[in-house]
C-alpha cells in the first residue's frame, strides 16, 4: 500500500503511527477503564468516585474544543496546538506520580483530589489537541487511505499496548509503588509520541484572520444545524452512552473475585482487540466510513450484554476485547465520517462540535456510579444496553459517504 504513495505521505503515515502507538502505550499504563478505576478503589473504595473520575476526563475534553477552534483555523500551522497538549499531559502524570509517591499512604484523599484536577487538565489539553489533530491528518493523509491509517495505527498500537499491559501485570498488585512506575512510564511514552507527531509534514495554510468569538460561536451553531451535521452529532451523542458503564466493568469483575494481578490480562486483551480496527478501516476505505459507524454501534451494544452474561476471567476478557475494539473504533469511524463531509476550512470547528457532543459523557459515569451504589452493577449494564440499542436507530439514519 505504501509503495503507491509519495514519501511525504509515507512520512505522515510513519509519524502518525508512532504518535498513535506511544499514546496507546501511555493509555495502557493509565487506562481509565482498568488502571485508574483500580487506583481510585485503592484510594477511596467508592463507585461514585470512580464515576467522578470519568466525568472529569469527559468534561475537560469536551470544553476545550470550540473556544480553541477559531485559533486553530486562523493558525497557519495546526501542529503547535497538539505539541502543547502533549506536554501538558506529560506534566500532569509526572506530577501525579510524585504526589502518589509522597502522599498515597498517609493522605489518600489529597491524591484523589489531585487526580481529579490533573485528569481534568489532561482531558482539557486532549480536547485542545484533538481540535488540531484531525485537520492535520486531513491534510497529510489522502481520503482513500484514512481508514487504513486509523486501522494500522490501532493494530500496531494494540501490539505495543498489549505488551505494556502484560509486562505491567505485576505493578497493579503493588500499591502505591506499581502505580508510581505506571504513571512515570506513561510520561516516557508521551514524550516519544511527541517525536512521532513532529515527523508528520504539515502544509502551511494561507493567512487567515481569526473570527471573533461571538461570530465564531454563531457560525458554529449554524453549522451544527445543517441536516447532515445534525444527524452526525445526534448519532455520535447517542453512541456515547457507552460511557455510562465504562469504568465499572473492571470494578464489577474485582467485586466478583477477579484478582488485581489479572488486571494486566484485561489491559492486554483490550489493547490487542484494537487491532481489529484495521479490518474495520479497510471496510471503510472500500465501502465508505458510514459502514464503520454501523459496526462500532453494534460492538458498543455488545459490551454491556457481555458483562451481563459473562463470568470469571474468561467473561471479563471477552468484555474487554469488545471494549478494546469499541473505544478507538468509535473515534476512528466517526472521525473518518466527519472528514468525509465537513468543509476543509471548517475542519477544526467541525471537530470541536464533535468534541462538545462528548459533554454528556461527563455525566454518564457519575450517574452510573450512583446507580451502581444503589442497585448494583447489573442494573448499570442493563440500562447501558437499552440506551445503545436506541442509539443504533440514529446510526442507521446517517447517509452513506459520498465518493
Amino acid at each position: 500500500m505504501m509503495e503507491r504513495v509519495n514519501k511525504t505521505v509515507q512520512r505522515a503515515f510513519a509519524g502518525g503511527i508512532l504518535h498513535g502507538v506511544m499514546l496507546a502505550v501511555a493509555y495502557a499504563f493509565t487506562s481509565p477503564s482498568t488502571v485508574l478505576p483500580a487506583f481510585i478503589s485503592h484510594l477511596t473504595g467508592s463507585s461514585v468516585a470512580v464515576g467522578g473520575m470519568m466525568s472529569a476526563l469527559a468534561l475537560g475534553s469536551s470544553l476545550a474544543g470550540l473556544p480553541a477552534s477559531s485559533w486553530v483555523e486562523a493558525s497557519r500551522r495546526k501542529k503547535v496546538f497538539l505539541y502543547f497538549a502533549i506536554w501538558v499531559r506529560a506534566g500532569a502524570f509526572l506530577t501525579l506520580a510524585f504526589l502518589t509517591a509522597r502522599f498515597a499512604q498517609q493522605r489518600p484523599e489529597l491524591v484523589f483530589s489531585a487526580l481529579i484536577v490533573f485528569l481534568g487538565l489532561f482531558a482539557l489539553a486532549g480536547g485542545l489537541g484533538g481540535v488540531a489533530y484531525l485537520p492535520v491528518i486531513g491534510k497529510a493523509i489522502p481520503a482513500g487511505l484514512r481508514g487504513q491509517f486509523f486501522g494500522w495505527r490501532s493494530l500496531l498500537a494494540a501490539v505495543f499496548a498489549a505488551t505494556a499491559g502484560v509486562l505491567s501485570r505485576p505493578l497493579w498488585s503493588r500499591f502505591p509503588e506499581g502505580y508510581i512506575w505506571g504513571f512515570s512510564l506513561a510520561v516516557v511514552a508521551l514524550v516519544i509520541g511527541f517525536v512521532g507527531f513532529w515527523l508528520i509534514p504539515e502544509a502551511v495554510d494561507p493567512p487567515r484572520r481569526r473570527t471573533p468569538a461571538v461570530r465564531h460561536l454563531r457560525e458554529a451553531l449554524q453549522l451544527a444545524r445543517e441536516p447532515r451535521m445534525r444527524g452526525f452529532l445526534t448519532a455520535y451523542l447517542a453512541t456515547g452512552f457507552y460511557y455510562f458503564a465504562l469504568p465499572f466493568y473492571v470494578v464489577a469483575a474485582r467485586k466478583n473475585g477477579l484478582p488485581d494481578a489479572y488486571i494486566g490480562y484485561l489491559v492486554a486483551a483490550q489493547a490487542l482487540a484494537e487491532g481489529l480496527n484495521l479490518w474495520i478501516g479497510r471496510r471503510m476505505d472500500r465501502y465508505g466510513s458510514h459502514v464503520g459507524v454501523r459496526y462500532v454501534g453494534w460492538l458498543a451494544l455488545a459490551i454491556p450484554l457481555s458483562a451481563l452474561l459473562g463470568a470469571g476471567l474468561a467473561g471479563a476478557i471477552i468484555t474487554f476485547v469488545l471494549v478494546g475494539v469499541t473505544l478507538n473504533g468509535i473515534e476512528n469511524a466517526y472521525s473518518a465520517y466527519l472528514l468525509s463531509f465537513a468543509p476543509k476550512e471548517r475542519a477544526a470547528t467541525s471537530t470541536a462540535l464533535m468534541s462538545i457532543t462528548n459533554a454528556p459523557r461527563a455525566l454518564w459515569p457519575l450517574i452510573g456510579g450512583i446507580v451502581a451504589a444503589r442497585f448494583g452493577y447489573d442494573w448499570v449494564f442493563a440500562v447501558t444496553a437499552a440506551g445503545l440499542a436506541l442509539a443504533l436507530t440514529f446510526v442507521y439514519r446517517l447517509p452513506p459517504e459520498r465518493r
